[in-house]
């Protein structure tokens, strides 16, 4: 008897598949003797004799053809779609048109831009007295730099 209350979980998951088993070998034995039913047919609500019973499920109504007037605004909404369509090509068109036109096209951005690279100002030559690098606000920019670059740390200031 103690051995029961020692190994209580053990006897109840025994249980549990030998009670498992049974009730499966219950269901197969039910379900061999009734005649196999189509999957599509709903359950019957109560239980009728087979030899009186001889309803015939109807079958499934061909779907209604398209009405005459919805094919119709069908038609109109496909010819309005095509004539916006039409409509932002010719706009599309007029606007590359006028790009090309008034900007030169592709090359001559190119040609700008390679222009205004050129243009740019040079930096002047490197200058030896400490006076007149002070005057020049990039290399004051450059000296507090380098300061903060080779100079002690932060932490030990």
């Amino acid at each position: 008897m103690s051995w029961i209350f020692d190994n209580l979980q053990i006897l109840v998951l025994v249980l549990f598949a030998v009670g498992s088993l049974v009730k499966k070998i219950n269901e197969s034995r039910t379900t061999a003797k009734q005649p196999p039913r189509p999957a599509d047919l709903p359950e019957p609500m109560f239980e009728t004799d087979e030899e009186s019973s001889t309803f015939d499920w109807p079958e499934e109504p061909p779907a209604p053809a398209p009405l005459p007037g919805a094919m119709i605004e069908a038609q109109l909404e496909a010819a309005e779609a095509l004539k916006h369509q039409q409509e932002l090509a010719s706009h599309l068109q007029q606007l590359r048109e006028t790009k090309a036109s008034t900007t030169g096209g592709a090359a001559a951005t190119r040609a700008r831009v390679a222009s205004k690279g050129a243009t740019k100002p040079q930096l002047a030559p490197i200058q030896l007295s400490l006076r007149a690098r002070l005057k020049n606000p990039t290399e004051i920019r450059r000296a507090i730099v380098l300061r903060e670059i080779l100079g002690p740390p932060v932490s030990l200031r």
